[in-house]
């Protein structure tokens, strides 16, 4: 389902109410995401940028590429909803490489949240 919007809370908004979630259920998860990421789907977990020596930028473009070979087991806090858990990472890295598309691509990862 491609995105439609000028923001990315508008492409947020839109794509989760054509998945069919009633406005409050958009509203309900906008709200989480916020909290998790300020929606930003390239979002590192900011106390392990230090840590990692990575920033939102640097850190998907090194998962993309292949450098970085500890995404799924290095507990750090990704992406729209700051998945973590070394399965949901591991599965998260797996759906994009599979669909051809960044670990950072927002439409990747409203797909896999669904």
């Amino acid at each position: 389902m491609p995105l439609t919007g000028k923001t990315i809370e508008e492409q947020i908004w839109n794509y989760l109410a054509a998945a069919g979630l009633t406005d409050c259920g958009v509203a309900g998860l906008m709200g989480n995401l916020q909290a998790e990421s300020g929606l930003a789907p390239t979002n590192l977990q900011n106390a392990y940028e230090a840590k990692l020596g990575y920033t939102d930028a640097t850190y998907t473009a090194a998962v993309d590429s292949g450098a970085y070979t500890n995404f799924a087991k290095d507990s750090a806090g990704y992406g729209l909803a700051q998945w973590t858990y070394s399965t949901r990472k591991a599965a998260l890295l797996a759906y994009a490489k599979a669909a051809g598309k960044s670990v950072g691509d927002l439409e990747t990862q409203l797909a896999f949240l669904l």
